[in-house]
C-alpha cells in the first residue's frame, strides 16, 4: 500500500521537518512516496547537483547513514525551493523503515541530514473531507523534539515559526507547499543556527491555508 511522507533538507543547516500523512488512497503495495522541498547549492539560491536517499530498518544517525541502502534513480534536483517526490518501491508491508536525505552541490558540499522518516509500510484509510486543524504540541514540555499534528483540507503553503516569550523569531520550522491531507511537523528544538534553544517559553505561529494558527510549547533540558 502507498504512503506518503515528506522530507525537508538544506544544504545550509536548517531547522528540520517531519511530515507523515496518515491517510491516502490505495495504490502500488510495498511503497512509500517521499516528498521535500528541493534545496539550493547556496542556501535557498540555486539549484543541487544530486540527491542521496537512504532507508534502513534501524534507525538513521549522521554516523550510520552510509550503511543504509542507497535508493536508485532518484532523479536530480529541481531548482531551490521546488516541491520533489519519489516513490520508493520493493518494501515489505508490515515492515518498519526509517528514511533519511542528503544533498550534495557540484562543489561537493554536502548538506546535513535530513530528519529521519519512521514508519510502517501498510493499509491506510480513507476518509471523509478533513477540516483545517493543528494539535497542541507533544511532547510538552519538550526536551529534544516537538511534534504538531495537523490538517489541510486542500493543497497549499504550509509556514510556521518558533519565538520566543519577548517574540524574538528563534527558528523557522516549515516553509514548504503540501497536498491536502493529515500530517505531522516536527522540530528539533534548534535555532538557525542549529544551536539547542535554552529552556523556556515558545509561541509557534502557523499559517496553513489562509488562517493563522499560534501554540505554545514549554522547553525543558
Amino acid at each position: 500500500m502507498r504512503s506518503c511522507l515528506r522530507l525537508f533538507a538544506l544544504l545550509l543547516a536548517a531547522a528540520l521537518v517531519l511530515l507523515a500523512p496518515r491517510d491516502s488512497v490505495a495504490a502500488q503495495a510495498g511503497s512509500l512516496t517521499l516528498y521535500w522541498t528541493a534545496p539550493g547549492d547556496d542556501g535557498l539560491n540555486g539549484r543541487a547537483t544530486s540527491y542521496d536517499l537512504r532507508f534502513s530498518l534501524a534507525p538513521i544517525t549522521p554516523a550510520t547513514f552510509a550503511n543504509a541502502t542507497r535508493v536508485t534513480g532518484v532523479p536530480a534536483p529541481k531548482p531551490a525551493g521546488s516541491p520533489e517526490s519519489f516513490t520508493v518501491t520493493g518494501l515489505t508491508v508490515g515492515m518498519s523503515y526509517h528514511f533519511a536525505l542528503k544533498a550534495v552541490d557540484e562543489a561537493s558540499n554536502w548538506s546535513s541530514l535530513s530528519n529521519v522518516l519512521f514508519t510502517t509500510v501498510g493499509i491506510l484509510a480513507v476518509r471523509d473531507p478533513l477540516a483545517l486543524s493543528l494539535s497542541a504540541p507533544w511532547p510538552n514540555p519538550a526536551r529534544s523534539t516537538a511534534r504538531w499534528a495537523y490538517t489541510l483540507p486542500e493543497q497549499g503553503t504550509v509556514v510556521m515559526d518558533a519565538y520566543d516569550a519577548a517574540g524574538r523569531h528563534v527558528a523557522s520550522i516549515a516553509r514548504m507547499w503540501l497536498p491536502a491531507g493529515q500530517s505531522e511537523i516536527s522540530w528539533n528544538l534548534q535555532d538557525e543556527l542549529g544551536r539547542g534553544v535554552p529552556p523556556g517559553l515558545y509561541l509557534v505561529r502557523a499559517t496553513i491555508g489562509n488562517q493563522v494558527l499560534t501554540r505554545r510549547l514549554v522547553v525543558t533540558r
